[in-house]
């Protein structure tokens, strides 16, 4: 199978599998206190249960969201693959989480929450610990993807020649 193949298929796997392990519990034992509730301050801007509809919309198109989100990041991991595989895993580690959470979240271009321009233009009831615990959630998720993805790499030494 081409490597390339390999990559993308190992990535999304790996990149699900994280989102189903963090970021569900981090949901109902972390986040909901701000998606419901006296202190929810996402409902303010953001599609939630409470949407009706369109939340179930929002639901629908999450998958493809995600398989589109780990495809992305699989095209530059083939671009980086040479580099990447000459690396010990502590770094591949360190690789992977620094484009997940730095180039991903924290400095994305875009006013989110746990991204820089989230902390200048977000309304003011987005505290910097709300801030904080989605940087962590998406911490946790980059180090769980990037364990599994390096593990299934790492699997079958022949599959990609890590």
């Amino acid at each position: 199978m081409n490597t390339k193949i390999k990559i993308t298929i190992q990535f999304i796997l790996s990149h699900i599998a994280a989102y189903l392990i963090v970021s569900i519990p981090f949901f109902q034992f972390v986040m909901k206190q701000f998606y419901e509730g006296e202190t929810a301050v996402f409902p303010e801007f953001l599609i939630t249960e409470k949407s009706g509809e369109v939340w179930t919309h929002a639901m629908q198109l999450l998958v493809p969201a995600l398989l589109l989100q780990a495809f992305l990041i699989s095209i530059f991991l083939w671009l980086i693959w040479d580099f990447f595989k000459t690396q010990t895993y502590a770094r591949q580690v360190l690789i992977l989480v620094w484009m997940r959470v730095v180039l991903g979240g924290f400095a994305a271009i875009s006013p989110a929450v746990g991204a820089l321009e989230g902390l200048v233009f977000m309304i003011p009831q987005v505290t910097l610990k709300i801030h904080s615990l989605v940087l962590l959630e998406i911490f946790l998720q980059a180090v769980v993807s990037s364990v599994i993805f390096l593990g299934f790499v790492r699997w079958k030494k022949n599959q990609i020649n890590p």
